[in-house]
């Protein structure tokens, strides 16, 4: 990771240039869309990443954040904290603008993440879901210790796989 590009979390608010550069993150991963969809990424995209929830949540427990190389939102991630159950948060996704891929970036982005996360004193489990046909995630996830738990989730986008890790604390 090169260190003249610092890479930093934010919590999003939902502010229109927020909502821009999300978009535009998401956009520039047109690869992850067709894996997981077949279909390239829409103009909404987020607008549901900032709003989409699962049942029984409310946005008190919905965190969306921008990762930025010095100003430049070069990822996004969406964490639902207490789900689905108390001890859990699950990353319902971490994603970062194909050009910023395979370059070192989603690990130090996956860990800043658990560092947010890690601040939620109830939260002992890290749980994610990823569609089978994205091999690279499936990758991705085990070579950062999320294991299968044997557990399938039907999701909006297929079938999705579900992965935990317990939640590491310094």
């Amino acid at each position: 990771m090169s260190s003249d590009r610092p890479l930093t979390l934010r919590a999003l608010s939902g502010e229109a240039d927020e909502m821009a550069a999300l978009q535009r993150v998401l956009e520039a991963a047109p690869a992850y869309f067709h894996t997981v969809t077949g279909l390239p990424p829409g103009p909404a995209e987020a607008q549901s990443t900032f709003t989409a929830l699962p049942p029984g949540k409310d946005y008190d427990d919905k965190r969306v954040w921008g990762l930025y190389a010095r100003n430049e939102m070069i990822g996004c991630a969406d964490v639902i904290r207490g789900y689905p159950v108390r001890d859990k948060a699950v990353i319902g996704l971490l994603l970062l603008a194909e050009h910023w891929q395979r370059r070192g970036f989603g690990r130090a982005f996956a860990l800043l993440v658990e560092q947010m996360i890690a601040a939620w004193p109830e939260i002992a489990t890290l749980r994610i879901g990823v569609v089978p046909k994205n091999v690279g995630a499936l990758a991705f996830w085990r070579k950062l210790g999320y294991v299968e738990t044997g557990e399938v989730k039907a999701l909006h986008i297929g079938d999705a796989v579900v992965m935990e890790k317990p939640l590491a604390r310094d």
